[in-house]
């Protein structure tokens, strides 16, 4: 009677754990399915698009920049603080701001929008997500500049930090709130509690960047010093011996570390044994970005070597936008297989 209680109980485990785990697939389903051809899809259309505005002339973002920096002007102004604008210069206060793409909302604004192309919805909410998106990213940026610059002129000391928080981390915040907001809308008739949910999830997110940006900006130069090692040592078995410089306040670059860890941090229904795997990867991936940008920084500046300089910044492009929301991406698939919801 007891072996048959046994098995009973052992049969009821394995059927339990077997409903829990979503069924494994081999590598030949996955790759054919339509959401690896959408993902796929996405991924190269990003990239393409950043390399071609990283090897683009700059007379084509030029009016883009000009344009920023007069609304920029115009919005100072409005606000009381007296501003002059001159082409994609805007000075006042003895402060002065240079506009350049990075400043402009085109790359946030390429990736929302590769992002909506490729995800699975109709038109008409493809269509509606990006009339509503654009303009909400436009005002995000000029906002962000336009605090960027009140607090400079106020205390220059303050500039690189707001500068490189609102730049990097805030951005993509904004990027993953889109795409957050749009995906819980789509599902809107059949999930409830949406807007507690997905504010839940942008809550903790934001709390747990804001906490590592400081930390991160208290240990990023021994990062640097770290992927250092690895330069000196690949240009020493060429008998080259170069005085890398460290003299940056912030290395801007690195902050995207802040916004993968924080994004797997702030799924909370995913399992440690899934996150771990999940931030290690991430942090390979940008480890790999950041020291081909310093061996790229010691060939231009010893070398004068400037032929792999488009593919630099573009891998910096990738890892600062394309990559956290791939891995947004990923958790929501983990939602789907069944870890609830990564916004619960």
């Amino acid at each position: 009677m007891s072996n048959k209680k046994s098995r009973r109980r052992r049969d009821a485990k394995q059927a339990a754990g077997n409903k829990a785990m979503p069924p494994t697939k081999n590598i030949s389903e996955i790759v054919g399915s339509a959401r690896f051809r959408s993902i796929g899809a996405f991924v190269l259309t990003c990239i393409g698009l950043y390399f071609l505005l990283n090897v683009l002339p700059p007379s084509f973002t030029k009016h883009l920049n000009e344009h920023t920096a007069a609304v920029l002007g115009l919005v100072l102004n409005v606000f009381g603080i007296s501003v002059s604008t001159a082409n994609d210069t805007v000075s006042g206060g003895g402060v002065a701001f240079k506009i350049i793409p990075e400043c402009t909302p085109i790359f946030s604004v390429g990736l929302f929008t590769c992002f909506i192309i490729f995800y699975p919805a109709s038109v008409g909410e493809k269509a509606a997500g990006i009339v509503i998106g654009i303009p909400a990213f436009y005002l995000g940026n000029i906002t962000r500049l336009a605090i960027t610059f009140m607090v400079t002129r106020y205390d220059r000391r303050l500039f690189e930090v707001v500068h490189v928080y609102l730049g990097q981390v805030f951005t993509m915040i904004l990027v993953i709130l889109a795409c957050v907001l749009w995906m819980r809308w789509l599902g809107r008739e059949r999930k409830q509690g949406i807007t507690l949910k997905t504010a839940g999830f942008l809550a903790r997110f934001g709390l747990i960047s804001g906490c590592l940006f400081l930390v991160w900006i208290k240990v990023h130069h021994w990062y640097i010093w770290f992927l250092d090692r690895f330069v000196l040592f690949g240009f020493s078995l060429f008998a080259y011996h170069v005085p890398l410089a460290s003299q940056t306040v912030f290395y801007y670059e690195t902050f995207s570390v802040v916004l993968v860890v924080s994004l797997v941090l702030a799924a909370r229904p995913v399992p440690w044994r899934r996150r771990i795997p999940l931030i290690c990867t991430g942090l390979a991936l940008l480890f790999f970005i950041h020291l081909f940008h310093r061996i790229d920084n010691a060939l231009m500046a010893y070398f004068n070597y400037t032929a792999v300089l488009p593919v630099d910044l573009t891998l910096l492009v990738i890892g600062q936008y394309l990559i956290p929301v791939l891995f947004l991406i990923h958790l929501v698939g983990l939602q789907r297989q069944g870890f609830h919801d990564i916004s619960a």
